[in-house]
């Protein structure tokens, strides 16, 4: 782990990582600007900044087998989560967690992950 966050700021993918955090944070800031509610220009913008961040900070792999384990263990942590939530409302538990974590959870880690480790996978297999 340590080697791979060194690796992101060498000298080679220095600027390619700098480049994708300053594209992300554009994209993020523009869909917050226009709108995320029923827009869909703000939420495609929210999704591919999203993308954009995760990319940034695993571009400098080019294995797809690590891009494929990406989109599965994401797939597998929102497969989880909607398990965790499925047994907690069968037993009546459904007040007791909070909505904004799980969506947080879903729109911001896992699906990124899901739609970087498929095109990754794609792209360098």
């Amino acid at each position: 782990m340590r080697d791979h966050l060194i690796s992101l700021f060498d000298r080679f993918h220095k600027t390619l990582t700098i480049r994708y955090l300053i594209i992300s944070i554009a994209l993020i800031v523009t869909s917050q600007i226009a709108g995320i509610k029923e827009n869909l220009f703000g939420i495609s913008s929210l999704v591919s900044g999203l993308c954009c961040l995760c990319y940034s900070f695993v571009h400098p792999w080019k294995d797809g087998r690590k891009y494929a384990l990406l989109a599965w263990i994401c797939a597998g942590l929102l497969t989880l989560t909607f398990a965790v939530i499925c047994i907690l409302s069968w037993l009546g538990f459904d007040r007791s967690f909070s909505e904004a974590v799980i969506m947080f959870g879903i729109f911001l880690i896992c699906l990124p992950g899901i739609i970087v480790g498929i095109l990754g996978a794609v792209i360098y297999d």
